[in-house]
């Protein structure tokens, strides 16, 4: 059954127009870490002998969104990059659970238990972003450094109560189609690309489409030639926190540990912006290095145009780096020979 599966995975590649990775840097390691739900994977870069920064994707997107980046970072730190529950090679959450931000915190605090931490690292973009923000937010004392790329703070959304009722009713639809076992809608290969592409006004580079591809797509059994989307339906439900304005720049002033924030210009602050720079005032004086940037480039500049992030967060990185990293490198048991194969 691996055999069929890691040939059909080979299929989907090939016909990602038959694209190279802009780098020839391989030196990572596909890896599973068990979780109480079933496992997470991931991509381990760099150094696997010591404790890595966990790095954490957007919403809808996979670890491989950090494959440009990852070779033009410190070559003495090692990132782990994962897929988050839901997303990529990952595994789903129950039936009947829905996709909060409070799960990825558990997740992130199972993996810091699993490998005996003693500190935490994290970066994150978009929602991977907000999630590594909220953990440090509220574990400040675990943190040496977070890293955040265009997504920090948590949206303060208008009307609440009507953004949540129309949440939940989002997710029991999605949620009684995942029970259904239905094959997803499928689309030719272009069509496909275009929909990775389009979200947050085109900010994904259409010949970069291919590297989130691989961990996101499927060929379709009832349509042949199409493919259809793995991650779960149920991440289309949106999210929500439900922290005030004035609770988040309360628990700022408490945030002490370093923070690197670059935001991109052609992004969206996606709530009112006086919100973000409100918490930012805060945090550069609770903060002992809160390291903000402006970034020319869209919402995926570090997919797009790595080499605009890379040297400003390797810069914060070399600062501080000071940690003991001794503790919490990677375990034979995580590591797979190949990549996780794409659920069919």
């Amino acid at each position: 059954m691996l055999q069929i599966v890691n040939s059909l995975r080979k299929c989907v590649i090939a016909n990602l127009n038959n694209v190279k990775n802009i780098s020839t840097h391989v030196d990572f390691k596909e890896v599973t870490i068990k979780v109480p739900w079933g496992h997470v994977a991931g991509k381990w870069w760099g150094p696997t002998d010591v404790r890595p920064v966990l790095s954490l994707h957007g919403w809808q997107d996979n670890c491989g969104t950090f494959d440009r980046l990852m070779p033009l970072l410190n070559k003495n730190v090692g990132f782990l990059c994962i897929d988050l529950p839901g997303h990529g090679y990952s595994s789903r959450l129950p039936q009947g659970m829905f996709y909060h931000v409070t799960n990825y915190l558990i997740m992130i605090h199972h993996i810091a238990r699993y490998f005996q931490w003693p500190k935490v690292s994290l970066m994150g973009h978009s929602l991977g972003g907000i999630t590594s923000y909220v953990y440090s937010m509220i574990y400040p004392q675990n943190m040496d450094f977070v890293i955040c790329l265009d997504g920090a703070k948590p949206m303060i959304h208008n009307n609440i109560n009507v953004y949540m009722a129309y949440t939940i009713e989002n997710f029991f639809k999605y949620d009684q189609y995942c029970r259904s076992n239905t094959e997803p809608p499928s689309y030719p290969m272009e069509e496909v690309k275009r929909r990775v592409c389009r979200p947050n006004d085109n900010s994904i580079m259409m010949e970069h489409a291919h590297i989130l591809l691989e961990r996101n797509i499927a060929p379709s059994k009832q349509s042949p030639g199409k493919y259809y989307f793995t991650r779960d339906p149920r991440l289309k439900s949106g999210g929500f926190l439900n922290f005030s304005q004035d609770e988040l720049i309360e628990y700022a002033q408490y945030m002490e540990h370093p923070i690197f924030i670059a935001k991109a210009k052609g992004g969206s602050y996606y709530e009112a912006k006086e919100n973000f720079y409100e918490v930012l005032e805060v945090l550069k004086r609770s903060s002992v290095d809160c390291d903000f940037h402006y970034v020319e480039g869209s919402h995926h500049v570090h997919f797009n145009n790595p080499e605009r992030v890379a040297p400003l967060i390797n810069q914060f990185i070399q600062r501080h780096n000071i940690e003991d990293r001794s503790v919490g490198g990677i375990k034979d048991e995580m590591i797979v020979d190949k990549a996780v194969p794409v659920k069919f």
